[in-house]
């Protein structure tokens, strides 16, 4: 066929700049954005400059065919070849890109790899020979000559290929990229279709482009891990708005397993067995990932005892494929309610349990844990509020004591500081509710200096009013040591109070950091150089470091209640812990013994040369203002 065969074929470059515009759009973002550059992100690039190299051979090829004769066939040839070559090249790509997300095995694919070269390369083969015998498209001086292309055929039977890929392998990946995949790839068979009905050509390279563009939002825009099949945490959250929007019941099955994201790249037994669960499971809602290492698969819940059995048939699954693993891991199950209306709050609710929660189990959260999620999210709000205003008269933190018995002289002239808080919506807090969540939260060091001053405080007025009252001792966590300023902070307190400086103990327990050692024991020099007196807390439990604890000039060594209960089981026991009472007595230190409940606990610590004795047998803790019902006066001395 001549020239005038070949300009019946429509052809205008918008398409193949569109094509043009947006491939380098398309690349300077994905450049310029943070994309993880995996196999998969290279492939994809590498897609990306073969559609950019064919709608640019497209265009000057069209140009050049376009021309008054006489044609310079070289240019011509060249451009062609290249066009296709390049559209050929984007096709394999395509293929070796599914490969990942829809974990095709090594021998299935490299079938289907084989198939697509053939499909894609041979067409090219014969196009080269049919210019060579002149019994295809080929470039008189004077004329354009067009036979028997290959290219429709070869088009047809690729894309045959890629439905064939996907549907046979639509069981390993969620709906959602199954449906994005047939979808761009039927839309682009369609505008093929169209275009060649009408005798155009003007969107060719486009209609290459589509799946393209499919894959880079499905993959790279974050939506889905081609490792995985889940989701990113921010579709989660569009998710879960909508449910509580609509009050549709979903139902959430969290589990968390150390380094996964590393582990399944890894390890092809875990990637085999999260295969084989994802394949028989996932497919019944959505999966997604969470940085923290976390998966959430969402359902939306149904009435009916096959659902239930459906998730308890899920959970029997996992318990059997990762139990051949030996992989650790935290199952939470949840379910939307309607005390909850906040998406960011399941997540903090998760959290909550499974911190809870031991390893390798299982734990479905239930109304009893709603209720202490809830009671802990409040006290997290006053908290922050309480650290926001930093006031350190806040009415809502509470000074209680707990006296201490001074064996020699026989009176109560000491006595510990306890931190309590009254909310409005809770009542009295005890800090084993509080105190963890300060900590976790880094809200503990403000409680710290509140307590200090209403200490100061209760210690001023006490003074004031003719009690005598050697000390009182506040905690502090090595949190509060790691301020830059806690010793000036301490200092500030105390002179704002106007009360003499030996008038305060700091309670604190050991570091195990060598960096928190070295700040602690500076600290605690500086300070008492001014008169403050030093406790060394819950001597006995965790880790104890003899060294350490004599570099430190602690004043007063606080015996755990766990000794003391060691000391009655056994002479060996008794022993041990009134040797160490005894030594730390000849080294000038003074011993108080806590947690004594009784005569024979008070005998006993007598017996191991305890100073102080603190416990329920003389008083519990006790709000501030009862402490001078112990105390004596100067009047009655």
């Amino acid at each position: 066929m001549s020239a005038s065969y070949l300009n019946q074929n429509e052809y205008t470059p918008v398409g193949d700049l569109i094509v043009i515009a947006l491939c380098m759009i398309v690349g300077i973002m994905l450049l310029i954005n943070r994309v993880h550059k995996s196999g998969g992100f290279r492939i994809m690039f590498v897609m990306l400059l073969s559609i950019l190299a064919a709608a640019f051979s497209s265009l000057f090829y069209r140009i050049l065919i376009g021309s008054e004769p006489p044609y310079n066939a070289i240019p011509i040839y060249i451009t062609r070849i290249v066009h296709h070559s390049s559209l050929s090249l984007m096709q394999v790509m395509y293929i070796l890109y599914l490969k990942e997300p829809l974990w095709m095995k090594t021998e299935g694919y490299r079938k289907f790899i084989a198939a697509v070269h053939t499909v894609a390369f041979v067409p090219i083969v014969i196009d080269i020979a049919g210019i060579l015998t002149k019994t295809g498209f080929y470039v008189t001086e004077d004329a354009l000559h067009s036979g028997f292309t290959v290219y429709p055929f070869a088009y047809g039977a690729y894309m045959f290929i890629v439905f064939y890929v996907v549907i046979f392998y639509r069981s390993r990946i969620i709906k959602q990229i199954f449906w994005g995949l047939l979808g761009t790839n039927l839309v682009s068979v369609l505008m093929i279709s169209m275009q060649g009905a009408h005798h155009q050509s003007s969107f060719t390279t486009f209609a290459y482009f589509l799946p393209v563009i499919g894959i880079l939002f499905m993959f790279h825009s974050n939506p889905y891990d081609a490792e995985t099949g889940a989701a990113g945490d921010t579709f989660f959250y569009h998710e879960l708005s909508g449910a509580i929007e609509k009050k549709t019941p979903l139902l959430m099955i969290s589990c968390t397993i150390a380094d996964f994201y590393s582990r399944i790249k890894e390890d092809p037994d875990l990637k085999r067995e999260f295969f084989g669960f994802f394949r028989q499971n996932i497919r019944q809602g959505v999966l997604y990932r969470f940085p923290s290492g976390r998966l959430v698969l969402t359902m939306k819940k149904r009435k009916s005892k096959n659902f239930d059995k459906a998730v308890e048939g899920m959970i029997n699954d996992f318990y059997g494929r990762y139990g051949r693993l030996h992989i650790d891991y935290r199952l939470i199950v949840a379910e939307t309610v309607p005390e909850i209306s906040s998406p960011d709050d399941y997540i903090r609710l998760i959290d909550f349990i499974e911190s809870e929660t031991p390893v390798n189990s299982t734990h479905r959260i239930s109304e009893g844990d709603i209720k202490r999620f809830l009671d802990s999210s409040y006290i997290v709000s006053e908290l922050e509020d309480i650290v926001h205003r930093y006031d350190l008269s806040d009415e809502r933190v509470l000074v209680y004591c707990q006296p201490v018995f001074n064996i020699m002289s026989g009176t109560y002239d000491t006595a510990e500081a306890l931190m309590r808080l009254r909310l409005p919506e809770t009542g009295l807090v005890f800090p084993d509710k509080f105190i963890p969540i300060a900590e976790k939260y880094n809200y503990i060091h403000t409680l710290s200096l509140i307590i200090l001053n209403k200490t100061c405080a209760a210690v001023k007025k006490l003074l004031d009013e003719g009690y005598i009252l050697n000390r009182l001792s506040v905690n502090f966590s090595t949190i509060d040591l790691k301020h830059e300023g806690f010793c000036a902070e301490v200092q500030d307190i105390i002179e704002r109070n106007d009360i003499p400086y030996e008038k305060i103990a700091v309670e604190i327990t050991e570091s195990r950091s060598e960096l928190e050692f070295n700040r602690m024991k500076q600290q605690v020099e500086e300070l008492q150089k001014l008169g403050i007196k030093f406790y060394l807390d819950d001597f006995g439990t965790g880790y104890s470091n003899f060294e350490r604890i004599m570099e430190i000039p602690f004043d007063i060594i606080k015996f755990d209640r766990s000794l003391l209960i060691e000391s009655v089981k056994s002479d060996s026991s008794k022993y041990m812990v009134s040797t160490f009472a005894n030594m730390f007595d000849q080294l000038n230190y003074s011993v108080l013994f806590e947690g004594v409940e009784d005569e024979r606990d008070e005998q006993y610590c007598v017996n191991m040369k305890a100073s102080y004795l603190q416990g329920y047998k003389y008083s519990k803790p006790i709000p501030i203002e009862e402490l001078r019902n112990f105390l004596s006066s100067c009047e009655a001395v």
